[in-house]
């Protein structure tokens, strides 16, 4: 009988009589179904029970085909049996695609201390804060998962109470038989207690680290910084001590309260100044070390006076204002050093010369250092007195005509008469004003200067280089713009040269300040041309009239190193931009007559005449006028060989 096929129970049952009732009506069933072998094991069938009826519709017998699927059916309860397991030990929660709960385990409820009413229905922003539930990532986050795409980490999310919990979460889009996701289920284990440990040992591990008064690394934590950095061999340190000028008198004058204020801000100054790979600490009461890698003696130099001026401003509490200061102390790795104790030693030591040569100052631990040091500050001093003193002056070197060697322009060359040195040369004073930032009032002379002198030519125009302190000192365009009223000088005879360094600082800025220019009807030219990273991109980019090819290029044209292939390649580019090219240092006639052969249209140079006094140019000038007025005029356009304007 059909019934030794099933266990005795489920023969006997109701469903298993139904069963067969709806098999003797000649209706056909097919499914899953659980038999029973020989030896009592369960068998799962995948089967079709089948009526055969006769000719008057009736059946007569059932015949089964079924699949032996025990194996399958095994495995899948040993899924079904994972996935319950998981269920007990994991927070799980079902999500729509719309974000709504569907449904919750009692693990999950426990972890954000909700009951099933309480989370059914509700969006998932639920169990994060505001802010996350308002972010751009957070909407980014679920436009992933209704994406279908499986996103799993640790997650904080919100308990009941407000508190966090941290979950180390699986999101997993569940997909229809087409691929598309129709709900997500989110698999978590809470891990809030791990991280609330990981925390308190990295904050542990800040302490022991980081000075409590004002939050910066301490000794400990720079010495291993330290180390670290003079482990990269080719990497250069410099280490800057600083001591609190006057400090003790802080404390005893407002208490220690004040001074610990203080402190704190001097702290956050400090801050201000650092590089993204620098570090400051304090090291003693008030005491602070600067560690800076990959840095010159001149990058020190440019960091100690701006520390010195940053400290000198005034420091704010309750009672009004306390002035104070800082001296330091420089060593510089590997010459003052090449461990940790020794650049402290060093450093410590030129901060105890800082403060016997009267605080707010900075030295160097070597004397050499020291003493360039020296004469540099001394040269700034000398500077500025004689820029108030009067005692720059201005030279002007022509710009010829490569043809027939008619002046065109004439640059404005600044020169310095000093009372005890001499002429000193602009090699060694122009870096120093650019340094010092006496090159903006020494730029503005120089301007004002050239274009009142210019104004005097009548026939030619000035060029004036301008520096990129200038450009950043923002009020260039003003300058100018005053200089050629008050000069009554026609725009298009005053020329601006600058260099691509002005350009490579901010080309935005640039790029407005020299349209601002060109708008005022001068030209533009950009010197050395060839010497920089990018001059093909600045002359497209750019508003220029004038390309000067760069005087190490024009010594190369009498060898055979390719130098007139450059040069020619330059000319080139001019005239395919429509731009005017000026060749720079030509000294001989060799290269003078190569110019004129590849049709450079101007060329400067000891060749043709030395930088010379107002006076001088203007007698040039005469006599080049009073030469064309002499001259028939077919003659006055065919070459006349050079000009000697200056022996």
């Amino acid at each position: 009988h059909h019934r030794m096929l099933v266990d005795a129970e489920y023969a006997q049952s109701k469903e298993y009589a139904a069963f067969w009732e709806t098999l003797s009506a000649g209706e056909f069933l097919s499914g899953t179904y659980k038999r029973l072998a020989k030896n009592g094991d369960d068998i799962w069938l995948q089967a079709t029970y089948n009526p055969i009826l006769d000719m008057a519709g009736q059946p007569q017998k059932i015949i089964k085909y079924a699949s032996d699927i025990t194996q399958e059916k095994t495995s899948q309860f040993d899924f079904e049996g994972q996935i319950k397991a998981i269920r007990r030990s994991q927070c799980v929660v079902s999500f729509s695609l719309d974000g709504k709960v569907i449904d919750a385990n009692q693990q999950l409820l426990d972890t954000f201390g909700y009951t099933l009413e309480d989370v059914i229905g509700q969006p998932h922003t639920l169990f994060v804060d505001e802010e996350t539930a308002q972010s751009g990532a957070y909407a980014e986050f679920w436009d992933t998962l209704r994406r279908g795409d499986f996103i799993s980490g640790r997650h904080r999310r919100r308990h009941r109470d407000g508190s966090d919990v941290w979950l180390q979460a699986s999101y997993n889009p569940i997909l229809d038989l087409e691929g598309y996701p129709v709900k997500i289920v989110k698999y978590a284990i809470d891990v809030t207690r791990d991280v609330e440990l990981a925390e308190a040992y990295e904050d542990a591990k800040k302490q022991a680290q980081h000075d409590a008064a004002t939050s910066l690394p301490n000794r400990v934590r720079l010495s291993a910084f330290m180390a670290a950095e003079l482990n990269e061999m080719s990497d250069r340190l410099a280490v800057l001590y600083l001591d609190v000028d006057r400090f003790k008198s802080v404390n005893d004058l407002y208490g220690h309260e004040v001074g610990d204020k203080l402190l704190g801000e001097f702290a956050d100054r400090l801050r201000r100044c650092l590089r993204g790979d620098q570090l400051a600490a304090r090291v003693g009461g008030d005491e602070f070390v600067i560690a800076a890698p990959d840095f010159t003696e001149e990058d020190a130099e440019e960091l100690c006076r701006k520390l010195i001026d940053l400290m000198a401003e005034p420091f704010h509490h309750d009672g009004g204002e306390i002035r104070i200061g800082t001296s330091i102390g420089v060593s510089m790795a590997p010459a003052d050093g090449t461990t940790p104790d020794e650049l402290l030693r060093t450093a410590d030591m030129a901060l105890y010369r800082s403060k016997q040569n009267g605080r707010g100052t900075y030295n160097f631990y070597s004397n050499e250092l020291n003493e360039r040091l020296m004469a540099g500050r001394k040269l700034t001093e000398e500077l500025r007195r004689g820029i108030d003193a009067g005692e720059f002056f201005i030279e002007y070197q022509p710009r010829f005509d490569a043809r027939n060697q008619n002046i065109r322009s004439a640059e404005a060359l600044v020169r310095w008469a000093h009372p005890e040195r001499g002429r000193v040369s602009p090699a060694n004073f122009i870096p120093v004003a650019e340094r010092s930032g006496l090159i903006i009032p020494l730029g503005e002379w120089i301007i004002r200067t050239a274009c009142i002198e210019a104004a005097s030519w009548s026939s030619v125009g000035v060029s004036v280089n301008v520096s990129p302190a200038q450009f950043r000192d923002g009020e260039i365009v003003a300058l100018v713009a005053s200089a050629l009223e008050e000069s009554g000088l026609p725009p298009s005879k005053l020329e601006i040269e600058i260099t691509e360094g002005v350009l490579l600082e901010d080309a935005a800025r640039a790029r407005e300040t020299l349209r601002d220019l060109k708008a005022l009807g001068v030209s533009l030219a950009i010197d050395d041309f060839g010497t920089g990273y990018a001059s093909l991109s600045y002359l497209r980019n750019f508003p220029f009239d004038v390309i000067k090819i760069d005087r190490q290029f024009i010594a190369d044209l009498d060898s055979h190193s390719g130098g007139r292939a450059i040069v020619q390649a330059i000319l080139a580019l001019g005239r395919a931009l429509g731009l005017s090219v000026t060749a720079e240092g030509v000294e001989t006639a060799g290269q003078l007559a190569s110019l004129v052969r590849d049709q450079c249209a101007e060329v400067q140079g000891y060749l043709l005449a030395h930088p010379m006094a107002p006076t001088k140019l203007r007698e040039a000038l005469e006599r080049q006028l009073g030469l064309s007025a002499l001259l028939p005029e077919d003659e006055s356009k065919t070459d006349a060989g050079p000009l000697k304007v200056a022996g």
